[in-house]
């Protein structure tokens, strides 16, 4: 790749921070409580809890493999072809996940200040600051996560903290939403929201340890699980079932209450500032481990010529819906329900393969020993 760089825990931990905590800031409340209803905040637990284990179990798995990624890995594995089948796998879920945040994204700015210009005209801008932040590389990246990551969550407890006069416990009654089949067993795949470490398992070439790699995964995990679940319990706090489930921004509509005083209104001006900024880093920094993906599948000697070629297909892609609710509905039925399969299925099923034939070639070496 193009150059060496060493990344510091605190900025990779904003990173993946970021590349999570952002569905805060979309539909993910509404998401949760369309799924539970008022008991939306105890799957966000559950599901926190899930991933963690499961992470602890990948990361068992990865120990054998320090300092790897898993396109290191598969080569290691099966060859050439097992590491292509990997980055590909990867990247074409990374893409499409992508392309449905990015049109998501513009559909919302949309709504909330450009109501009468066109989608493609919107989306232009978000495109054009994802080829000049990815051209600068992940250092810049990750340095510029750790910087806007304090303003994103001091936005976010002024909206939570804003909005506690307005709580209604009676809100969280009853206290199972729709019962506990659909919180324990139904709520299984939204483990999907944690879908972004996966872009963990890449940042080792730039660290190099693997014990920070799985403090760092441990580390977010408690503190998105933390920062969501508060978010959600939050508005669920605020608005009832069923109208908490039908905002189609949730975050936003609970920013749009707040009025500290004669003089502090209209906070949601403000919290529509970051919104985009945290936006534009998750997509940046969802373009960057594309195409860094893609070229390392191929090992191809520089990423930067796949910018504009990569963004152009994510473009194309995102206009194949024809409307916010379908995005909406891709989002819910599809990202949220098989968004696990590559991250955590695929993931898990490649490291315990590597596992096995790491101990089958120490057996060979002893034996012929």
């Amino acid at each position: 790749m193009e150059g060496k760089v060493i990344l510091g825990k605190r900025e990779v931990i904003s990173l993946q921070l970021i590349l999570i905590c952002d569905q805060l800031i979309l539909g993910f409340p509404g998401i949760m409580s369309n799924s539970v209803g008022n008991a939306g905040w105890i799957m966000t637990i559950y599901v926190s809890i899930i991933a963690l284990c499961l992470f602890l179990i990948i990361s068992k798995f990865y120990s054998a493999f320090e300092g790897k990624d898993l396109l290191d890995i598969g080569e290691f594995v099966g060859g050439n072809i097992v590491r292509v089948i990997v980055g590909l796998m990867v990247t074409i879920d990374c893409a499409f996940i992508i392309s449905i945040k990015l049109r998501e994204f513009t559909e919302h700015i949309k709504i909330l200040s450009f109501t009468k210009s066109p989608v493609t005209f919107i989306m232009l801008f978000f495109t054009l600051g994802m080829i000049i932040s990815v051209h600068f590389g992940i250092e810049s990246l990750t340095r510029s996560a750790s910087i806007a990551l304090p303003i994103i969550s001091i936005g976010i407890i002024i909206v939570v903290a804003g909005s506690i006069k307005n709580f209604e416990f009676s809100n969280l009654m009853p206290i199972f939403g729709k019962g506990p089949y659909d919180i324990f067993v139904g709520g299984l795949p939204r483990v999907s929201i944690y879908s972004g470490l996966i872009s963990l398992f890449f940042i080792p070439p730039f660290m190099g340890e693997y014990k920070n790699i799985r403090k760092i995964g441990i580390t977010v995990i408690i503190l998105s699980g933390l920062i969501l679940t508060l978010g959600v319990l939050a508005y669920l706090l605020v608005f009832p079932y069923p109208i908490s489930a039908n905002n189609v921004l949730p975050f936003f509509e609970l920013s749009r209450i707040l009025e500290y005083g004669r003089f502090f209104q209209r906070i949601e001006s403000v919290f529509l500032l970051i919104w985009t900024l945290s936006g534009l880093l998750y997509l940046s920094c969802g373009l960057f481990f594309i195409v860094y993906i893609f070229s390392k599948t191929f090992k191809l000697k520089y990423y930067r010529p796949l910018i504009i070629p990569f963004t152009l297909i994510m473009f194309a892609i995102s206009l194949i819906p024809e409307s916010l609710m379908e995005v909406m509905y891709i989002d819910n039925k599809i990202i949220r329900s098989y968004g696990w399969l590559v991250p955590f299925g695929m993931t898990f099923v490649l490291l315990a393969i590597a596992r096995l034939v790491k101990r089958k070639k120490r057996g060979r070496v002893k034996n012929g020993k």
